[in-house]
């Protein structure tokens, strides 16, 4: 059986996810920011925006967040929530509480053990995005230490729990647990094309980021120096500079793609892996990134996105696959409990392909709530993997609030909307100045249209409706 790899597109540090989950809630795609790493004496200072979505089913009235280093994660039962001797060398505690409001408020002690773990609380800010049950919340400047010289991130490993008491003593109702953190942003992909036995190779580059504003990399290739540690190549001093980059600009708007560019490899060495180096000014740490040379071998399915979005009373979903070997179909499957799912179509795949192939399926019939999809990814010979799995609300109030365009084109912000009355859409600055603005409708399509030119910057695109808040940052140029 192929291996499914799957890689996404978020301007964040993503957690994989080994999890347990009780009936009361789910948390689903967890993951980190990472804002600064400073040597502070002998330890280092780790600064970090957290984000998670939980569907707490009604439930889950307290959630906890506990970070480690990852070769120092403790094993718990998580029958009850876990005190300090439970939790060992913990790097950092988070708790939150769930008003009567449903609004997520960051609280300054830790019910299970308030002697011994303090949550991080000062200066520490917290907001949230609602969709139906869906809640999407986001941590922001967390700092805390972590012992040892500061070489580089350090690999670090959390757990999230929830419960409905605050106590010293609580019943956990849901958890996700050992979270390794890798980054991802700038997601840096690639690949080896072989074009046939004799070569010559060249590599396709995609450096792609969520972040709207701009700023300045430099990559850098490694030839693989053939050595393997555990069977597996790793990068290391050892691997040959064969190329450097100038210095190039990537926003979300402007990805670097680099298509059919040529590399140096000496004689035996075409099947060798390159390795990318990223740097840039704003980026705390250099991003490492392999690129598989696989041209001797069968390539898996590579997927590097798979979203949803719900528009006009149906969800379309939509994927992305860098490359393909043997791939017969992928079947759209949904779930509305994340427990038994269903299969609602086919999608025919490419086959064999090592250029980058969109797909797309539109689900007419969503069920009213919260729907979980995942894709089925079939071969040829009959074996299969399973992709991650997404969820998109469909609920009365549900928002379909899409952006068409992010720097704002022609002076103004177009979008596409649905399910929200109009009269609460604002557009702030960042220092949360109010902006006049004119509304019109051209079809499905809404614009937003500044009275006055806006100076270059990043503005606040705000939707509210009750418990319902989502917020989209614009860039205008």
């Amino acid at each position: 059986m192929k291996v499914f790899r799957i890689y996404f597109l978020a301007a964040t540090l993503l957690f994989g996810l080994a999890s347990r989950s009780f009936s009361q809630c789910s948390f689903l795609s967890p993951g980190v920011e990472l804002n600064s790493v400073t040597t502070s004496g002998s330890n280092c200072l780790v600064n970090l925006n957290l984000r998670f979505t939980i569907d707490r089913n009604n439930g889950n009235k307290y959630t906890y967040i506990h970070l480690w280093k990852q070769s120092e994660h403790p094993t718990i039962a998580y029958s009850k929530g876990p005190d300090a001797g439970e939790l060992g060398p913990v790097l950092a505690t988070i708790a939150i509480e769930w008003t009567g409001a449903n609004v997520a408020t960051l609280l300054s002690t830790y019910s299970p053990d308030p002697t011994l773990i303090i949550p991080l609380f000062t200066g520490v800010t917290i907001s949230q995005e609602n969709t139906g049950n869906l809640y999407t919340v986001t941590i922001s400047d967390l700092s805390f230490l972590v012992p040892g010289a500061c070489t580089g991130v350090p690999t670090l490993a959390g757990d999230v729990w929830g419960t409905q008491a605050n106590s010293n003593n609580p019943t956990v109702h849901c958890v996700s647990t050992n979270i390794p953190l890798s980054i991802v942003n700038p997601l840096v992909t690639g690949v080896i094309n072989c074009a046939g036995t004799a070569g010559p190779r060249t590599y396709n580059l995609d450096i792609t980021t969520t972040d709207v504003v701009g700023f300045n990399v430099i990559y850098k290739l490694y030839l693989d120096d053939g050595v393997l540690t555990g069977g597996v190549t790793t990068f290391s001093s050892a691997d040959q500079l064969i190329f450097t980059s100038s210095t190039l600009s990537v926003s979300a708007s402007t990805p670097i793609d680099i298509n059919n560019a040529a590399y140096n490899y000496g004689a035996g060495q075409s099947q060798r892996t390159v390795w990318v180096e990223v740097r840039g000014g704003t980026l705390p740490n250099a991003i490492i990134a392999e690129i598989r040379n696989n041209c001797d071998a069968i390539l898996p399915v590579r997927l590097v996105k798979f979203q949803g979005d719900l528009l006009d009373n149906s969800i379309t979903l939509s994927w992305v696959t860098a490359e393909e070997s043997g791939s017969s179909k992928f079947s759209v499957e949904r779930s509305v409990d994340m427990k038994e799912f269903i299969s609602i179509g086919d999608v025919t795949a490419a086959g064999n392909s090592r250029a980058k192939k969109n797909y797309q399926f539109l689900d007419m019939s969503p069920s009213v709530g919260n729907n979980y999809y995942r894709l089925k990814q079939l071969d040829y010979d009959g074996s299969f993997e399973y992709s991650r799995t997404i969820a998109v609300a469909n609920n009365e109030g549900s928002l379909a609030f899409e952006l068409l365009g992010n720097p704002a084109q022609n002076g103004e912000i177009r979008f596409l909307f649905k399910n929200q009355d109009l009269n609460v859409i604002s557009l702030t600055n960042m220092k949360g100045q109010s902006i006049k603005y004119t509304l019109a409708k051209d079809g499905n399509t809404y614009i937003v249209k500044p009275k006055t030119a806006l100076v270059s910057g990043v503005y606040i695109l705000s939707l509210k409706n009750g418990q319902n808040h989502l917020i989209k940052k614009i860039l205008f140029l």
